[in-house]
């Protein structure tokens, strides 16, 4: 008995869940005419069941856009009579095939009957003035499309926005922002198009602002203010960053550079770096000490400012990986797990406040740490969790600016000679090989070596040759043979490499983002919006 009960219970519970109405679809289609007004459609697509009378959309904060020719029909092509003012409290069968407005204290209600239960499909469409408004510096909107609250809340939702007339939006003409969905924005066909990539959630909502260039549009309406203003309230807490996008200037700078001037820079940039190359690599001879006075990242600028198109920093943090083991910040040490097993693993200690290493080591000394937590054992799933957490996005994002360095060819025309001394330790390493001995004294640089072979990507070769040439050389120091580690440093290495390529990967994909230029919503900001508000749905 006791068992039927419960069987009882838990399909009475899957009853009632399946029971409830469902908003499987709702697609929403606006088109604006050229005085700024729109023409809004919105599709539902809805399971109803028994509960509710009326479906309303809460349309507020519209200050003096006006609403009109609502209309509604449904999955039959029934259109429903119009009642103008509506009155909430009348039963299901009263409401139904009949529509109204209810009018709010900021701004109104679009209602229409339920009607019959089941799958149903319902086309609200009305007009609005004043969605695109005139600003000083451009035209557009921050607008609520789907208002917060929406009960029940929507499964997926897709907003189409594209003029009335042949006018194409563009990313010359249009940059879009979104807020409080988790999809994208972006650009498709001449129209804006947001879609949800996931149901609605708590705290869900659908914002989208745009910006058009003036002359696109002719709003009827003008803003206070500038669209820069607006803007600015709409990035407020939101995970956007920059500005609302380039200026015309800008815009005329950027295509008079890439469309006028390409072939003929591309030729004279091509032949700088060949004059500047030869400078440094004629007659080239070794050199044995280490230039830049041991800064790793100026050394790493000038390779990069001296090659030609591509720019490497992966050497340069497998260089401040060995200069930390060098400096005792971290070890490869052999521990011994619960069950009896030993293992090496990556240690992270104390760095002497003595002799503070530069930013960017001391960087990725902070990284590990962290990273690692209290046993300060670095495991590569640690660090990469630790650089994906959103939480140490401030951090990442700092660190992956600083290890980005920017550097021009032009600023080395009076640093030709360190430059050359740069490539004649790389020439002298790659040729390690070619003396059969090495005076004691050089022994000192030995670890120096290592770290700039791994800065010019060719440490496995230099670590070979080091050993053929004196074999006992690692035995003897500990540091040197954690150095040349093959097996743990690899790992660690790698991890931090791919970590690193991701976060400035999310870093400007979140740069191109916020210039307007679309990709994924911003869950949080879009303030200073019109229409929407809290609400709507099935009563």
């Amino acid at each position: 008995m006791k068992r039927q009960l419960i069987s009882l219970t838990l399909l009475l519970v899957a009853a009632c869940a399946m029971a409830a109405p469902r908003l499987r679809d709702l697609d929403i289609h606006v088109t604006i005419s050229r005085d700024g007004s729109a023409l809004i459609r919105e599709t539902r697509q809805m399971d109803i069941d028994g509960s509710g009378t009326e479906i309303y959309i809460v349309l507020g904060n519209l200050g003096d856009s006006e609403l009109s020719d609502m209309s509604v029909t449904d999955e039959s092509g029934s259109s429903y009579t119009f009642e103008g003012a509506w009155d909430v409290n009348r039963s299901r069968s009263e409401k139904a095939g009949r529509c109204g407005i209810v009018t709010t204290r900021n701004g109104y209600e679009l209602c229409w009957g339920l009607g019959q239960q089941g799958a149903r499909t319902y086309v609200c469409t009305y007009r609005l003035s004043g969605l695109v408004r005139s600003f000083t510096d451009a035209d557009g909107f921050n607008f609520m499309f789907v208002a917060e609250g929406l009960s029940p809340s929507p499964e997926h939702v897709l907003l189409t926005i594209e003029p009335q007339d042949t006018t194409r939006l563009t990313d010359e003409n249009t940059s879009i922002w979104a807020f409080r969905y988790r999809g994208e924005v972006n650009l498709r066909s001449g129209a804006i198009v947001a879609e949800t990539s996931e149901p609605f959630s708590s705290g869900s909502a659908m914002i989208v602002m745009a910006r058009f260039a003036k002359g696109l549009f002719a709003p009827s309406h003008a803003a206070e203010g500038t669209f820069q203003e607006l803007s600015a309230t709409a990035f407020e807490n939101s995970d956007y960053l920059g500005d609302s996008g380039p200026s015309a200037w800008e815009i005329f700078l950027l295509v008079l550079f890439f469309v006028l001037f390409p072939l003929a820079m591309v030729i004279l940039y091509f032949y700088y770096v060949w004059r500047m190359r030869r400078k440094v690599f004629k007659d080239l001879s070794w050199w044995r000490d280490i230039p830049y006075g041991g800064d790793l990242q100026a050394a790493n600028n000038a390779l990069n400012a001296f090659s030609y198109l591509t720019a490497d920093y992966n050497n340069l943090l497998s260089a401040c990986i060995l200069r930390l083991i060098d400096i005792g910040g971290v070890s490869i040490e052999q521990h011994t797990d619960a069950r009896g097993k030993t293992k090496s693993v990556f240690a992270i200690h104390p760095i002497s406040s003595d002799t503070p290493p530069p930013k960017l080591i001391a960087m990725v000394h902070e990284i590990f740490e962290h990273a690692a937590g209290a046993d300060k054992i670095l495991e590569p799933q640690e660090l990469k969790n630790w650089m994906r957490r959103k939480y140490n996005q401030s951090f990442t994002d700092n660190f992956v600016q600083t290890l980005h360095t920017k550097t021009s060819l032009y600023q080395y025309h009076d640093e030709i000679e360190e430059v050359r001394r740069l490539y004649g330790l790389r020439k002298y390493l790659k040729e390690f090989s070619l003396l059969s001995e090495r005076i004691v004294s050089e022994l000192s640089l030995w670890k120096d070596y290592m770290i700039y072979a791994a800065l010019f990507g060719i440490a496995d070769q230099v670590i070979a040759d080091m050993k053929k040439i004196n074999p006992d050389y690692f035995g003897m120091d500990s540091v040197a043979q954690q150095m040349a580690d093959d097996a743990t440093l690899p790992v660690i290495r790698s991890t931090l490499h791919n970590s690193t390529s991701q976060a400035a990967l999310a870093k400007a994909e979140r740069a191109a983002r916020a210039s307007g230029r679309g990709g994924s919503a911003s869950w949080s900001g879009g303030g200073g919006f019109s229409g929407g508000g809290f609400g709507g749905g099935v009563r």
